[in-house]
């Protein structure tokens, strides 16, 4: 059996950053139901744009990709390798889902949050295929991914809270 064991401190660092920074409702991991959209208007300053950013579903985003890491904890803790091959697959879901929202309107947010998707994205295809071959390699590379990702999220997440009060 492979030793998934250093993962979980990853994933709950992150799910527990996430969810206290940008805490909704408590509801499964899924698709967000609608993608951020960059229509913020020139008028606004950035932290209204931002703003506008998290409440047009940037909020609700971040959120999800929050669950999906801790549900990727929940099946790593211990080795379930068959549901980490379904939370992993929610994870890269959902990570496709976010990239393909709408562009993040503060500059230096924007650059952290691409490269929280790109690492985020880069460690739930490690998973996958760390679950799939029970490769030790794999799961490796994914705590590593995870962990540049989870850096960029956590400084995303920070200043969500901020701007958006909870």
């Amino acid at each position: 059996m492979t030793d998934i064991s250093r993962l979980p401190v990853l994933c709950v660092i992150a799910a527990t950053l996430l969810l206290t920074g940008c805490g909704k409702e408590s509801r499964p991991a899924s698709k967000p139901t609608r993608s951020p959209t960059a229509s913020a208007s020139a008028t606004l300053s950035p932290v209204e744009k931002f703003k506008e950013w998290a409440d047009a579903g940037g909020s609700e985003t971040v959120d999800t990709v929050g669950k999906d890491l801790s549900a990727v904890d929940e099946d790593s803790h211990p080795a379930d390798l068959e549901a980490l091959k379904e939370s992993c697959a929610q994870l890269t879901a959902d990570l496709e889902v976010a990239q393909g929202g709408g562009a993040m309107p503060d500059g230096a947010m924007a650059s952290r949050w691409t490269l929280a998707l790109k690492h985020l994205k880069a460690s739930a295809a490690a998973c996958t295929q760390g679950a799939n071959a029970e490769d030790q390699a794999s799961f490796d590379m994914m705590a590593a991914e995870m962990s540049i990702g989870t850096k960029h999220l956590s400084a995303v997440v920070k200043r969500l809270s901020e701007v958006t009060g909870r």
